[in-house]
């Protein structure tokens, strides 16, 4: 009662606003690099995106783990009535993130030189995209804790505005520099389109500031109405920030030194076989800028899902009901699946035909295809994540990650200076998410049991799946050849989700129960699917 002011959601109704405006993000980041991609080409896009990377690993280092952080202190103590504490925990991770957020964005801006001279960094040509990205790491790491907080009273619409402004503020930047930029070179093309990111994440504090503004009375009536009578220290707040924020930022680390080393080994790997320095940066943007895009697409639920359950299991766990806890673990995971699962073999059916239609690039299609399956495991990664982080054990998906990305590093390393090229990148990619996945459901086992069921979890809905592969395949061919291949895939793609959704229903890969919980469509969708006897 007392957090009804925060319009306090639900996990599934939280995921749904999420997976809304993750979708439309993602979707926006794919269709923005359709005119990028036309300006800076394959090798433009090389160049553009390392120092994205670097800026994701100066962002880590000084936040990226603060908003879950945040989220789960505060909902662990507004659970208890402890109001002060929790809007106590939330200001000093602001100041905290000022002032560590300043620090690293400067870090950057001064050390981009060192980056290229000591050879980090292997095209040289990146150097003004990495001072031009830098002061993006401040903004974000001050909205970091902003979204925590509105993360663990569970106002999701306050996090998913701040994250559509950002990217359609990004969007416009981007295309916007780099265009203007173009005269002067590839290189400040590309730097141009990475000062782009500037606009989005001030706009993205901006309306974390207005949210915080506009709630400000509710957290002070919350304030005023606690009586647990007691205060924790700053010191004490402080270390379980930080004692819950590092081990996911190592993780986020890892993810961001992941795709540098992929930057290195890709481009110095290719060129040991032949490839020109051009050649090799046109390869490694075909598959980070364009084929991962589809990925990035493809995953939203899961990341709005794993986000969501961290507070919802946190909330549960203070409560000590396990059970009740692996319910929410067993239908997460099952959603992760139904949803993704079809993502992937979409993906890698329709692979050429959709970096094409995207992109003019049918190449990029190739690691597309071999990257594709990624969807599945990266999926329940995400969700089991969520949960581990919920049960205060931040640093078990640390292991779990780091240890796949030990086999992704050696796949990427020893396989791409053979025939298969950048494929062996992509499929280190499949392997790291596969070793980590697995790696967490073990432990989630161990610590409050696991329910998977594989018939229904995993053979029903690829019994639908596979109908649905069939159904793509046929249209895609029926209409190639009469309006050509882009419109032809376009109605395959539309083919597919009209044929996945009734055929999961049929053979029992979701049952009404659990589309009855999915808030306002959930609702219209169960009766129709109990007809069925589902």
């Amino acid at each position: 009662m007392a957090r009804s002011g925060f319009n306090k959601q639900s996990v599934i109704k939280g995921a749904l606003v999420l997976t809304i405006a993750g979708i439309f993000i993602r979707i926006l980041g794919a269709v923005y690099r359709v005119p990028l991609v036309r300006l800076l080409g394959a090798e433009g896009m090389g160049i553009y995106g390392l120092p994205n990377y670097f800026y994701l690993l100066f962002f880590t280092l000084s936040s990226a783990g603060i908003p879950v952080a945040v989220a789960r202190l505060v909902s662990e103590k507004m659970a208890v009535g402890r109001y002060r504490d929790a809007y106590r925990t939330f200001r000093l991770a602001r100041f905290s993130m000022f002032v560590i957020g300043l620090v690293a964005s400067l870090s950057l801006f001064l050390g981009a030189e060192w980056l290229v001279e000591s050879g980090i960094v292997a095209d040289p040509r990146c150097y003004n995209g990495l001072r031009a990205i830098s002061p993006v790491v401040f903004f974000a790491a001050v909205t970091a804790a902003y979204r925590g907080l509105f993360q663990g009273v569970r106002n999701m619409t306050a996090v998913a505005v701040s994250q559509v402004a950002d990217q359609v503020m990004l969007v416009a930047g981007t295309l916007i520099l780099a265009y203007l930029f173009l005269p002067h070179g590839l290189a400040w093309a590309a730097a141009g389109a990475n000062m782009g990111a500037i606009p989005g994440a001030v706009a993205a504090t901006g309306i974390m500031l207005f949210y915080h503004w506009l709630y400000r009375g509710e957290f002070h009536r919350l304030m005023a109405s606690d009586t647990s009578g007691r205060r924790e220290g700053p010191l004490s707040l402080l270390k379980k920030i930080f004692a819950t924020a590092i081990p996911i930022s190592f993780a986020s680390i890892a993810m961001a030194l992941t795709g540098i080393l992929d930057n290195k080994l890709i481009i110095d790997r290719l060129q040991l076989v032949g490839y020109s320095m051009s050649e090799a940066t046109a390869a490694y943007g075909q598959f980070t800028q364009m084929a991962m895009s589809f990925i990035n697409i493809a995953i939203a639920f899961a990341v709005s899902l794993g986000a969501n359950l961290v507070p919802s299991v946190a909330e549960v766990y203070s409560a000590g009901n396990k059970q009740h806890i692996r319910r929410q673990v067993s239908r997460a995971v099952r959603l992760a699946v139904v949803f993704s699962l079809p993502a992937a073999a979409g993906l890698f059916v329709l692979a050429p035909h959709l970096t094409y239609l995207v992109f003019a690039d049918r190449e990029a299609g190739i690691p597309l295809a071999w990257v594709s399956w990624v969807v599945i495991f990266w999926a329940v990664h995400l969700v089991t994540t969520g949960v581990l982080q919920g049960l205060g054990r931040a640093d078990i998906p640390v292991r779990s990650l780091i240890t796949g990305i030990a086999f992704k590093i050696g796949i990427t390393y020893y396989l791409v200076p053979t025939p298969l090229g950048v494929r062996a990148a992509a499929i280190g990619t499949v392997a790291m998410f596969v070793v980590a996945s697995f790696l967490n459901i073990l432990s989630i086992r161990k610590r409050v049991g696991f329910d998977f069921h594989f018939g229904k979890t995993v053979v029903r809905p690829s019994i639908a799946v596979l109908i649905m592969v069939v159904g793509v395949i046929k249209i895609y061919q029926m209409f190639s050849v009469q309006v050509g291949n882009n419109w032809a895939t376009l109605l395959a793609v539309c083919a597919g989700a009209i044929i996945y959704a009734p055929a999961v229903v049929l053979v029992g890969g979701i049952t009404s129960r659990e589309v009855g919980a999915v808030p306002v469509i959930g609702e219209k969708i169960a009766p129709i699917i109990r007809k069925f006897g589902r």
